[in-house]
This record gives structure tokens, C-alpha cells and sequence, in this order.
């Protein structure tokens, strides 16, 4: 952009024409105040259970930050408690906050009158070899220094606005450190839950091998007494080979929630294990038994094995979306840019520059000093002539971003409240399924025990013993998956909903307006 510069007027008078110009010209603003755009979030939430009252949060989630302890597991606790020590994505979004905030200081600085100390120093001599009266030589010293001020008059608000624009972005940043806090621990509580699931389904498989060799023990003694087909035998083989493969990926599972556990914690491998599932013991595979008997009957306790997710209450979409973690930051980058605009049309405009200057001077030469003392204040006018249409694509660029971050705001609000209707089902759903898998534990201990006394007397066989126990055991692992997607669901009903710690959309955007509202 070229500028054309006019610098004729200095003192007093011309300081105080300079200062008329300013009060005049500063009455005008470059565009209207930031308002929040319409964001129409949903009017209620869709997939409530019927015993549920409009209102989503956990009932002390709100009033606690560490909200994962109202699920009274010390797994996830102490397991939260490291992730948060030391933590790299954590630390990432705590330093863009630093940064951020170092930027509002930055701006805001920019805002005051700049002063510097300048002072300089020199010594010269005039030496001549051959006078007439002989060779001599004159000194001379000389030094300087004194206060200098430079102060650009924010006619147009630019200045402002930029600060305005930087408090909005760390505000962004803030609710962005925020959600990095919430997604994180929300990874440590899942985690914990699919690794105690995890363990619990390996155990089931553990039993399962165990009487699949004895059924194929069995299978094989008969096949030897010529009272089964050998084809009986290659299917009990298969279903044991079967059950073993099963195993093994349930195992790699289960590694990997651990390696996962690891990662997020910074806690061993050994540690994790201790803390997630000292109550199910998985064991290593099983071993071929020496002669057939059926494995004892071995039930989980679903309570025991899987937090129970405390009450519900509902809140209305408008009061959880605008409070979300990610609404906050994306409004606030919205409101940002919105500043960025006035900012880019102030660029435009004309830019007045003041300056004063107060220098102390002493000189020492031939023998004799001499001391004075100089100033001056003045101002510098400087106004776009001519930039080929640079000033007016930065406002149409800067718009742009404007409508970039309205879009992306509304698709923030739509994605949270999907997340919240989701939960909402998923939580549902686990709710019935653990009614009816509970049915089906009650009814599969029921038929098992039955079919112990019935093969205690001689009524049945073992291999219906055996299945009879395998159904028992699906039964209790659907009943644990069931228990751990209730709790996954909270979980994420507490994520969906921001947990409800970030500060009212409205407050920022009442102190956003405040700052916006002043003469520009």
C-alpha cells in the first residue's frame, strides 16, 4: 500500500489541531457491534428415556470439575489424576493459552504511548604534522540522549479492535484447553471400562477352552470305544481350535486398551493391569485337564466389575449447547474475526502518528563545554492514495473468514447436539439391555444349576451340561457389556454436554459487547 506522508505540523498548536481531529474523526466507527449470531439450537432433546426430566447433566458434575469421581472407581481416579499431571496433548492446548494470552498482552500494549531512551557518544580529533607555528592536534567531545515518544492515535478503533480480537481468541483457546481437559479423562474413564470388559470376556474365554477340552476328552474316549463316528471327534477339535482363536484376539484386545491406558497415564503396563482388573483374574490359557470333569461355575458381579453412573438430570438444549467447550471456542473465534474486519477497514483509512522528543546535548572543545537541551513534538499524517485494490480484498478476505467461522460455529452446535442425542440413545439402549440381560443371567444360573443335578444323576450328558454352561456364559458377558456401555454413555452424555463447567456463552458475550460498545 502506498501512503502519502505530510509532516508540517509540530508544537503545541500543531498538536492541539491534530487532537481536534482526533476527537472528530474518532466519533465514527467502521462497522456496527458484534452480535452473537442466531445459533437456533433445538427447542428439547429427542431421545430421552421416559423416566428422565428435561434436563441433561449429572447432578454434580456441574459443581465438580473432577467429574469423573461420581463414579466411585479408584481405577479411573488414580488413572485421571496422572493423565493430568503429564499429559502432551494437555500441555499443548495449556501453552496455545499462554500463547494466546501473550498475544492480548501484545495488543494491548500497542494501544499506549511507546517511549524510548536513545544516547550516543563520540570523540574526534584534527591532527595537523607541519603548522607554521609546529604540529599540534584539536579534541573534540560530544554525547547526547535523552526520552523519545511515539504514539499512534487510534482514529478508526484498529488498535482496539486487534486487542478485542486477541481477548476473544484466548477466550477461544481457554474453552479449547478446556475440552482437551474433558476429552482426555473422558478417554481414561472409557478406557478403564473397555479394558475391565475386556478382561472379564477373556476370563469367559478362559472357561469356555476349558470345556471345549472336555468335551473333546470326552469325544475322543468315545471315539476310542468305537461309540462315536470320528467325524463327532474333528467337530469337537474344531470347536476347541475355535475357542482358542477366540482367545487369543480377545487377548490382543485387551493389550491394546492397556498399551492405550499407558499412553494417555504415563502409568506401566504392570500398573494398569493392577488397577483396572484386580477382580478378574483371566489367568493364562488353559491347559488340557487330565480327565474329564466340568469346571466349576463361576459368576461375575456386574456391580462389582462396573461403576454404577449416578442419577440424571435435564437441562435444556440452549443451556447445555451454548455452554459446550467447543460452541464457546468457535463463537469467540467467530466474534474474533468479526474484529478482524474493522481492523482491515481501518487499514484503509487515514493514520496519524505523534512524536516527541527531548534530548540533552553537551560539547567540549578547544577548552571550553558547553550544555543544552532540545525537544520537539509534532505529528505525522500519512493516508492511502493509491494500493491496487490490496485494502479492499483484506476487508473482503477478512469478511470471508467472518462467514467461515459463522458456518463453522453452527456446525459445532449441530455436532454437540448430535453427540448429546446419541449418548442419549446409546444410554437408552444399554439401560434395556441390561434389564434383559439380567433376565437372561437369572434364567441362564436357573437352567445351569438345574442341569448340574440333572447330570449328577445320570440324566443328561456332559455335552449338554456344557452347553448349557456356555449360554450361561454369554450370558453373563452380555450382561457386562451392557454394564459398560451404561457407564460409557454417561461418560459420554458427561462429554456431550461440556460437563458443564464452561462459563455462560451469554457472560462472554455481554463483556465481548461491553468492549465493542466504546466509541470507535
Amino acid at each position: 500500500m502506498e501512503h502519502l506522508a505530510i509532516i508540517p505540523i509540530s508544537g503545541v498548536k500543531g498538536l492541539t489541531t491534530i487532537v481536534a481531529a482526533v476527537l472528530l474523526l474518532g466519533a465514527c466507527a467502521t462497522q456496527p457491534d458484534y452480535v452473537r449470531p442466531d445459533l437456533k439450537p433445538p427447542a428439547a432433546w429427542s431421545n430421552v428415556a421416559p423416566s428422565m426430566s428435561q434436563s441433561i447433566r449429572p447432578a454434580q458434575a456441574a459443581a465438580d470439575r473432577n467429574w469423573w469421581l461420581n463414579l466411585h472407581d479408584p481405577a479411573i481416579d488414580a488413572l485421571a489424576k496422572s493423565a493430568l499431571a503429564d499429559n502432551p496433548t494437555l500441555a499443548q492446548a495449556l501453552a496455545s493459552v499462554d500463547e494466546a494470552r501473550a498475544a492480548l498482552r501484545l495488543s494491548n500494549a500497542q494501544q499506549l504511548p511507546q517511549v524510548t531512551a536513545n544516547g550516543n557518544a563520540a570523540h574526534g580529533e584534527v591532527a595537523n604534522p607541519v603548522p607554521i607555528t609546529g604540529p599540534y592536534t584539536l579534541g573534540e567531545d560530544a554525547a547526547s540522549g535523552g526520552p523519545s515518544l511515539s504514539w499512534e492515535l487510534d482514529l478508526w478503533g484498529r488498535l482496539r479492535q486487534s486487542a478485542i480480537a486477541s481477548r476473544d481468541r484466548l477466550d477461544a483457546q481457554d474453552a479449547d484447553a478446556k475440552w482437551a481437559r474433558l476429552s482426555l479423562t473422558a478417554q481414561v474413564a472409557d478406557g478403564v471400562l473397555d479394558l475391565r470388559a475386556c478382561a472379564f470376556s477373556l476370563a469367559v474365554r478362559n472357561r469356555d477352552i476349558t470345556s471345549r477340552q472336555v468335551e473333546l476328552d470326552l469325544m475322543r474316549k468315545r471315539l476310542a470305544d468305537g461309540n462315536v463316528a470320528p467325524v463327532d471327534e474333528a467337530n469337537a477339535r474344531t470347536n476347541l481350535a475355535n475357542a482358542l482363536t477366540d482367545r487369543i484376539s480377545q487377548q490382543e484386545q485387551c493389550t491394546r486398551d492397556i498399551d492405550a491406558l499407558v499412553a494417555l497415564s504415563g502409568r506401566d503396563a504392570e500398573t494398569v493391569r493392577r488397577l483396572v482388573s484386580p477382580t478378574v483374574q483371566a489367568g493364562g490359557a488353559p491347559t488340557p485337564a487330565e480327565s474329564p470333569a466340568p469346571p466349576p461355575v463361576v459368576e461375575a458381579d456386574v456391580t462389582a466389575l462396573m461403576p454404577t453412573p449416578p442419577p440424571i438430570e435435564l437441562a435444556l438444549p440452549a443451556t447445555v449447547l451454548l455452554t459446550h467447550p467447543t460452541v464457546v471456542a468457535a463463537e469467540r473465534e467467530a466474534a474474533a474475526r468479526w474484529s478482524d474486519i474493522a481492523v482491515a477497514r481501518a487499514d484503509r483509512l487515514p493514520r496519524i502518528d505523534l512524536t516527541a522528543v527531548l534530548t540533552g546535548n553537551w560539547l567540549q572543545a578547544l577548552g571550553t563545554a558547553a550544555s543544552f537541551q532540545t525537544w520537539s513534538v509534532g505529528g505525522a499524517l500519512s493516508a492511502p492514495l493509491f494500493d491496487g485494490g490490496a485494502g479492499a480484498a483484506s476487508v473482503h478476505s477478512a469478511q470471508a473468514r467472518y462467514r467461515e467461522a459463522v458456518a463453522n460455529l453452527r456446525q459445532t452446535v449441530l455436532t454437540a447436539s448430535q453427540s448429546v442425542e446419541d449418548a442419549l440413545a446409546v444410554q437408552l439402549s444399554a439401560e434395556q439391555r441390561m434389564a434383559t440381560s439380567q433376565q437372561a443371567v437369572d434364567a441362564g444360573r436357573v437352567s445351569l444349576r438345574a442341569d448340574e443335578a440333572r447330570w449328577r444323576a445320570g440324566a443328561i450328558s456332559i455335552f449338554e451340561l456344557e452347553d448349557s454352561r456356555q449360554q450361561f456364559n454369554s450370558a453373563q458377558e452380555s450382561a457386562i457389556t451392557a454394564a459398560r456401555d451404561r457407564a460409557k454413555a454417561w461418560v459420554d452424555l458427561v462429554k456431550a454436554t461440556g460437563d458443564g463447567l464452561g462459563a455462560p456463552l451469554t457472560s462472554n458475550a455481554a463483556a465481548a459487547t461491553a468492549q465493542t460498545n466504546q466509541p470507535g
